[in-house]
């Protein structure tokens, strides 16, 4: 398998989501995306010279920011849970790449985060 093109359709449910949708209903982390990224956010600002903490909107701009534009490619990958298609890609994430997997729940207007952090691998799934 390869990259493939991740469908308009569903980047612009998920960038409509991440703007407008709020965290805990529209929008869920699952406990180890949520304390990855802490974990890597906080490292990456911390390279930049911020000791800010770092914030679940901040990798929400980040992934609309790659989402939105040009013609990302990405992944498509099954998840058992909550019903609904999920892609997994590469993203910039304060100048470093960060892994990142969205599932767009079935009906439409809910996301699940499963992943914002640095890669743990070279490659994704399908490279």
């Amino acid at each position: 398998m390869a990259l493939i093109p991740i469908p308009d359709s569903w980047r612009q449910k998920v960038c409509a989501i991440l703007e407008e949708g709020k965290l805990g209903s529209e929008i869920q982390w699952t406990r180890d995306a949520q304390q990855r990224f802490e974990a890597d956010g906080a490292a990456a600002k911390m390279q930049s010279g911020s000791n800010d903490p770092v914030w679940q909107y901040e990798a929400h701009h980040a992934l609309q920011a790659y989402l939105g534009a040009g013609q990302p490619v990405g992944c498509q990958v099954c998840m058992e849970k909550p019903a609904g298609v999920c892609y997994e890609f590469l993203f910039p994430f304060m100048g470093r790449r960060f892994y990142g997997k969205i599932l767009l729940c079935s009906e439409g207007q809910r996301l699940v985060v499963f992943s914002a952090h640095r890669p743990l691998k070279d490659k994704l799934s399908c490279e």
